[in-house]
């Protein structure tokens, strides 16, 4: 039983009781605090729909916002190598030099020359006879099985 449906019920009752509200203080009383409470009722009617629309509109904006993240996610799942390294991120080479292990970005691979913190020497970056062209250091055994 609802709200509304229980004031119902007290108002028949009062009905019922054939009390008299314009002769007696607590018939009239009784009657207005009714009253109140039938629009309390009310109000909160409208209070559960609005709060049914909001939530209706909630889950919608939840599976949408899970569709842009399975596009988002899935792009960033293309971008990763095969040994779970990103193509974007880093690559590992050695110097020349002194053979101390360097990371650079695709920045510093796009200049094509680097100066070793180890050693001050400045090196070109030629990676045109490397086999592993993402830099992710597996060198694609798999793909070379699958050339010969």
């Amino acid at each position: 039983m609802t709200i509304a449906e229980k004031v119902a019920y007290l108002k028949g009752m009062l009905d019922g009781m054939e009390l008299d509200t314009e002769k007696s203080k607590e018939a009239k009383l009784i009657a207005s605090v009714l009253d109140i409470l039938e629009d309390v009722a009310g109000a909160l009617d409208t209070f559960d729909d609005r709060f049914e629309a909001v939530e209706e509109e909630i889950d919608a904006l939840s599976d949408d916002l899970a569709d842009v993240e399975e596009c988002v996610y899935e792009d960033d799942e293309d971008d990763e190598c095969c040994c779970g390294g990103d193509e974007d991120d880093f690559f590992e080479i050695e110097c020349p030099n002194c053979g101390e292990p360097l990371t650079i970005d695709d920045e510093v691979l796009d200049e094509g020359m680097i100066q070793c913190p180890g050693c001050a020497q400045k090196f070109v970056l030629d990676l045109s006879d490397e086999e592993d062209e993402c830099g992710c250091g597996c060198c694609h055994d798999d793909e070379d099985e699958d050339d010969e």
